[in-house]
């Protein structure tokens, strides 16, 4: 099980991170017209630069219980 925290609160955009090798995994859920946006990437951290962002999943939802389901779902993995 990972160590999740929220990095972002807001109530149309919500994120969670937790360490893993070489960087974060995050989960987001941005609220938009008539959908949710669940995205899951990692934020590999480099040694120089800024780090960078690669998608690893992301899916459109129509509710926010779908949303939260589809977060709850990633975090048990």
């Amino acid at each position: 099980m990972k160590n999740w925290f929220v990095t972002w609160d807001r109530e149309e955009y919500k994120e969670w991170a937790a360490p893993i090798s070489g960087g974060y995994l995050l989960l987001i859920v941005r609220k938009e017209k008539g959908r949710h946006l669940c995205v899951k990437a990692k934020l590999k951290m480099g040694t120089k630069g800024l780090p960078s962002v690669s998608i690893i999943e992301e899916v459109y939802l129509p509710t926010t219980e779908e949303a939260s389901r589809q977060i709850s779902n990633w975090k048990k993995k």
